[in-house]
């Protein structure tokens, strides 16, 4: 059996913050189960990047589940239903490492790998929708448009890793035994249960964190963070209704006690019953109580009335009652929500 690699260096290459040499070493040393000497020669550039994508993924499971070794795309969610995606809304990778490659079988890979496979779901949100997306621990992720999340189909035994960029709205499961930990582009943040917004675009020029319920650790990702499963010297510790910015241009990551909390508020359960309401006035109520600006873009649906039970739901899940029961769509358009008839 292969000597294993230091366990700092693993952390490390989990995070992306190791170097070229780090990253070839730890390559290697995955490649170096298979017969053929210099194999990684051999592999084109996307085969390489397959690799890598796969090595990311086995450390951050560090678990057995059961072999797959195909990709799959799962078509879009016909508008309706519950949680709908129009078109190609958010399209679903299953990406399997049961083998050292997918297309190459090995007898000399030791039982600790051989048995071993992970899956990594992929979700892109690519609609003008918000995307409710369920963690195998029953966490709830909500992907705003153009958001991307990445997770292992099974969490790993000690902590629970994923992957996002854009902007997401957290509602962790507690499980203090083990952590939920989120990478995005710049900012690393730890929780233990709660609920929080991040946004950590690809531009990596600002980032931030803002908790509704709970506490929460972040971290700038480039920094050497350390052991991801304890606090570190550098990193901000956040409560409810505060918030941590990261600025690229200063490398800068500062707490600060949120002013404006309207952007959270459309992830609050509420208590609303409608009683043979037109959509117009829904509408208003749905304003005032998530001081948000819906609009109806076809008039012709303001005379559509509701007769529900609502309470207990956020704006995104509201949003889906009123499109499956009403027969009516959502857009989301920057700061505003425009609601019309379905596009046949």
């Amino acid at each position: 059996m292969k000597k294993p690699l230091p366990v700092e260096l693993l952390e490390k290459y989990l995070r992306g913050d190791c170097s070229e040499e780090e990253k070839a070493l730890v390559k290697q040393w995955y490649a170096s189960f298979d017969n053929e000497s210099g194999y990684l020669d051999t592999l084109a550039a996307t085969e390489l990047q397959n690799l890598e994508d796969k090595i990311y993924s086995r450390i951050l499971a560090n678990i057995e589940v059961t072999d797959a070794d195909n990709v799959v795309n799962l078509p879009a969610r016909r508008p309706g239903k519950w949680y709908k995606v129009a078109g190609a809304a958010a399209v679903l990778l299953m990406i399997s490492t049961a083998a050292l490659f997918y297309f190459r079988t090995n007898n000399n890979i030791p039982s600790t790998l051989d048995t071993a496979a992970v899956e990594t779901i992929a979700v892109t949100n690519n609609s003008d929708h918000i995307y409710r997306s369920v963690l195998p621990d029953s966490s709830t992720v909500w992907l705003n448009p153009h958001a991307t999340l990445h997770y292992p189909k099974v969490f790993g035994n000690k902590a629970r890793m994923v992957s996002m960029t854009g902007e997401c709205f957290f509602e962790v499961t507690k499980n203090p035994a083990r952590p939920f930990i989120i990478t995005g582009n710049t900012i690393v943040t730890k929780v233990w249960g709660t609920s929080f917004l991040i946004r950590d675009n690809g531009t990596g020029e600002k980032a931030n964190v803002s908790v509704v319920t709970g506490k929460v650790s972040v971290s700038i990702k480039d920094r050497n963070t350390g052991n991801l499963l304890s606090l570190n010297k550098g990193e901000v510790i956040l409560y409810p209704q505060q918030k941590a910015t990261y600025l690229a241009n200063t490398h800068v990551l500062s707490q600060e006690k949120m002013v404006d909390n309207s952007t959270l508020k459309i992830w609050q359960h509420v208590s609303l019953n409608f009683d043979n309401k037109p959509l117009k006035d829904i509408v208003r109520v749905l304003n005032t109580t998530f001081d948000v600006s819906i609009r109806v873009t076809d008039t012709e649906i303001n005379k559509y009335k509701l007769n529900a039970d609502l309470s207990g739901l956020n704006l995104p899940e509201i949003l889906e009652a009123l499109s499956k029961s009403m027969n009516i769509d959502y857009a989301v358009k920057n700061s505003t929500i425009e609601l019309s008839k379905p596009i046949n």
